[in-house]
């Protein structure tokens, strides 16, 4: 996992795997730079910051922020349509790394999402298959998201009549076994971010 966002972040170690390839001269190969979506799905404050920069697309800027460090070989970025995949040959054709300005701004983005206590969920769903209770967990940490970051009034509705319904686990049915946080690519302490899900929407 390798982007602006996970960069420093302790968990991940994202810069310390990367020091180590370097150390022995192995080239990298880049997942996830712009975070399952959630660098281009910005809150509007981070919007706000990069809108101000030279009109890149905000997936721009997290590519070029992945791509631009020295023995990067590849960056996979995951595209859903011929207008995402245009915007990234575009800016990779004749690239460039981000510049002082640009990078000041993608570490100002990276710190709006930590004030905002944003749940680093990529979506990969690992944690999933060895749950117990068949708990949708990247969804319910999508719509906590959504309504920490977004304030997005859908989101109550959504974990009650889609994400929980039909048999589906709700927050509060976790059992604690830690399957989840042994699968998490991200390190995510699962089972207390699952509590503080049903804090918020089983009232």
């Amino acid at each position: 996992m390798w982007n602006y966002l996970d960069y420093n972040d302790p968990a991940i170690e994202s810069r310390k795997c990367y020091e180590v390839c370097r150390k022995h001269g192995k080239p990298v190969i880049v997942m996830e730079p712009v975070k399952g979506g959630n660098l281009v799905r910005l809150p509007e404050q981070a919007k706000t910051v990069l809108d101000h920069l030279n009109g890149g697309s905000h997936a721009s800027y997290a590519i070029r922020f992945a791509a631009g460090f020295e023995g990067i070989l590849m960056v996979l970025s995951g595209m859903s349509d011929m207008e995402q995949m245009e915007d990234n040959v575009g800016y990779m054709k004749d690239f460039k790394p981000l510049d002082g300005k640009e990078m000041e701004a993608v570490e100002k983005v990276r710190d709006i999402f930590r004030s905002m206590n944003f749940i680093s969920c990529t979506s990969c769903r690992y944690c999933t298959a060895g749950c117990p209770k068949k708990i949708s967990i990247p969804d319910l940490f999508a719509v906590m998201n959504a309504k920490r970051i977004h304030h997005d009034w859908n989101a109550d509705y959504y974990y009650s009549v889609v994400h929980t319904a039909g048999g589906k686990g709700k927050a509060s049915d976790c059992v604690q076994c830690g399957k989840c946080e042994q699968a998490c690519p991200q390190h995510l302490p699962i089972r207390e971010l699952l509590k503080e899900v049903a804090k918020e929407f089983e009232k």
